[in-house]
C-alpha cells in the first residue's frame, strides 16, 4: 500500500487543512447534517478523505467527540472499502443521464445496515448538463436516509441550480506548514530519520497537495537512508521539470532566446505546458495578492503591479489558445514573445512594461496584436501554402477547389491578402462559412489570427491547364478530388 493511502486521515482531527476541520466540526456539532454537500479545492487536499470521514461520523455506532471510533462494524466497513451503504461514484465514468436515472431508482431504497446511505460523487463537474438536471431534483428532495457529498476540482463547472443546493465547504490549496504536519505523521509512522528542514523543502516542492508531498517524501526515502536536506533539495530538483518562480526571472530578465529554450527543453522531458501555465498564473496570481497587501509574502517583489497583471493576462491569453495550437508550447511562447517586446530592461534584470494595460482583456488583445508583427515577414508559398490547402482539403473540398483559382499575394501578420482569378470564385470564398473555414485553418498553420482579404487578380497564362501539386498527399485537377462533386457544392447542385 502507498504511503499516501496508508496514513490518508481518518478523522476529523487528522485531516490537516485546519479550515476544513473548523467547518465539519461546526457541521457535525450543529446536529444537523446537510442533505447535500460540495466539497470543492485543488487535487489532494483531501476531499475524498473528509468525504469518508464524514461517512463515518454520520454512521459509528459509537462516537466520540464528535468523532468516529473507527473500531465499529460501520466504521470499519468504510474505512476497508466494503461499506455497501457507503457508495463512491466517479461522475467522470457516470456522467450520463441515464447513470443518473439509475441512482435516482437507487436512492429510494433504504440502506442496507447503516443509519444512513452516502452517494460520494467524485470529479461531479463532469456530469454533463443533462445529468446534472436531471440529479436537480434528487437533490432538491432527496429520501431522508440518504446524503449526498458532491467532490470536485472545478465548481464553477456545475450548473448553478445544483450548486444553490448544496452545502458547501471549501478545501484551500495546503499551506506548507498543513503539509508537514501530515508529513511528520508519515516520518513518525515509518520511524524514518528525516530533517525537520527537508520536510519544509518537500511541503513547499508539492504546490499545495497533500497527496504529491506523500508521494515527493515516499521517492526520496526509496532506499530508507536518513534525509538530509541536501538529500530532499537534490532529489526535488532533479524531479521538477521547472522551478516556477525561477522561470518567472528569466521570463522577466533574460533574452528571449532562454525562455524558449527551456520551454522547448521541457517538452522533451515529457513535460505538460498546460500544467505550467496553470502553476504559473498561481505563482504570479500569489504575489499579486502580496502586491495589494492581501498576504504578506512576495516572491517576486522585483515586478511591479503593473507588470505582474500585464504577464498574468499574457497567460490566461495563452491558455486560451493552447487547444488550438498545432504545437503544445506555441501559444505560451508566442505570448511571452509580445509580452518580452512590452518590455524593456532598467538596471540589471528588472522589467518594466511599456504601455501596460490594466485590463486583462485588453492585455490579450495587446499581445496578439504584438505577436502578429512577428508573423509579418512569412510568405505563404511553397510549403506553407501547400499546408494551408492540405487543412482545407481535409474540412472542405468546395473551398479546397475555389483555392485553385487564386494564389496568396501578401501579408501583414494580421490580413492575408489572396487574389483571385475570377469574380464568381472570390464572391464564394468570401460567403462566411467558406472564409472562417479558410481562416481556422491559416491559424492552425501560423498560430496567430488571420484575416482573409479577397481582390480580383489576373490568372496566370496556364491557370486553366496546369496541374495543382501539393507535398505529401497530391492534389492535382485529374486525381485524388472528385471535381464534379466540388463543383455541385460549389454551384448548390
Amino acid at each position: 500500500m502507498t504511503l499516501y493511502l496508508k496514513y490518508r486521515p481518518q478523522t476529523i482531527e487528522e485531516l490537516d487543512l485546519s479550515s476544513v476541520r473548523e467547518s465539519l466540526t461546526t457541521i457535525i456539532k450543529s446536529g444537523k447534517i446537510p442533505h447535500a454537500l460540495l466539497f470543492s479545492g485543488p487535487k489532494g487536499t483531501g476531499k475524498t478523505s473528509a468525504a469518508r470521514i464524514l461517512a463515518k461520523v454520520i454512521n459509528c455506532e459509537s462516537p466520540a467527540n464528535f468523532e468516529p471510533c473507527n473500531k465499529c462494524a460501520q466504521c470499519v466497513a468504510i474505512t476497508k472499502g466494503s461499506s455497501l451503504d457507503v457508495i463512491e461514484m466517479d461522475a467522470a465514468s457516470n456522467r450520463g443521464i441515464d447513470d443518473i436515472r439509475s441512482l435516482r431508482e437507487a436512492v429510494k431504497l433504504s440502506p442496507v445496515s447503516a443509519r444512513t446511505k452516502i452517494y460520494i460523487v467524485d470529479e461531479a463537474h463532469m456530469l454533463t448538463t443533462e445529468a446534472a438536471n436531471a440529479f436537480l431534483k434528487t437533490l432538491e428532495e432527496p429520501p431522508s436516509h440518504v446524503v449526498f457529498i458532491l467532490a470536485t476540482t472545478n465548481p464553477e463547472k456545475l450548473i448553478p441550480t445544483v450548486r444553490s443546493r448544496l452545502t458547501s465547504v471549501v478545501f484551500p490549496r495546503a499551506k506548507p506548514a498543513e503539509i508537514k504536519r501530515q508529513l511528520r505523521r508519515v516520518v513518525d509512522g515509518e520511524k524514518w530519520q528525516v530533517e525537520e528542514d527537508a520536510l519544509d523543502i518537500i511541503a513547499t516542492a508539492s504546490e499545495g497537495s497533500f497527496r504529491d508531498a506523500v508521494k515527493i517524501l515516499e521517492q526520496a526515502m526509496a532506499d530508507k537512508l536518513p534525509l538530509s536536506v541536501a538529500k530532499a533539495r537534490s532529489f526535488v530538483i532533479q524531479n521538477t521539470d521547472l522551478d516556477i518562480e525561477e522561470f518567472v526571472s528569466v521570463i522577466a530578465k533574460s533574452d528571449t532566446k532562454e525562455v524558449i529554450d527551456k520551454l522547448e527543453l521541457l517538452m522533451a522531458k515529457g513535460g505538460s505546458i498546460i500544467e505550467l501555465i496553470d502553476k504559473l498564473i498561481l505563482c504570479l496570481h500569489e504575489s499579486l495578492l502580496a502586491k495589494f497587501g492581501v498576504t504578506s509574502s512576495d516572491n517576486l517583489a522585483y515586478l511591479t503591479q503593473e507588470e505582474t497583471v500585464s504577464l498574468l493576462g499574457s497567460l490566461i491569453a495563452a491558455q486560451k489558445k493552447y487547444t488550438d495550437s498545432p504545437l503544445p508550447q506555441l501559444s505560451l511562447e508566442m505570448e511571452l514573445v509580445a509580452w518580452k517586446k512590452n518590455t524593456t530592461l532598467k538596471g540589471p534584470g528588472v522589467s518594466v512594461v511599456k504601455n501596460v494595460k490594466h485590463d486583462i482583456n485588453q492585455s490579450e488583445k495587446s499581445a496578439s496584436e504584438t505577436m502578429a508583427s512577428d508573423f509579418s515577414d512569412l510568405k505563404f508559398e511553397g510549403e506553407m501554402w501547400q499546408k494551408v490547402l492540405l487543412g482545407v482539403r481535409n474540412k472542405n473540398v468546395s473551398v479546397e477547389a475555389l483555392l485553385r483559382s487564386s494564389k496568396p499575394l501578401g501579408f501583414d501578420g494580421k490580413n492575408l491578402r489572396l487574389g483571385v482569378y475570377y469574380k464568381f470564385h472570390k464572391e464564394r470564398l468570401e460567403v462566411a462559412t467558406y472564409r472562417r473555414t479558410l481562416e481556422d485553418v491559416i491559424e492552425s498553420v501560423v498560430g496567430t489570427p488571420v484575416r482573409i482579404v479577397c481582390t480580383l487578380t489576373e490568372p496566370p497564362a496556364k491557370a486553366v491547364t496546369e496541374e495543382i501539386k501539393v507535398v505529401g498527399n497530391a492534389l492535382t485537377e485529374s486525381m485524388d478530388v472528385d471535381i464534379m462533386e466540388a463543383a455541385k457544392e460549389i454551384f448548390g447542385n
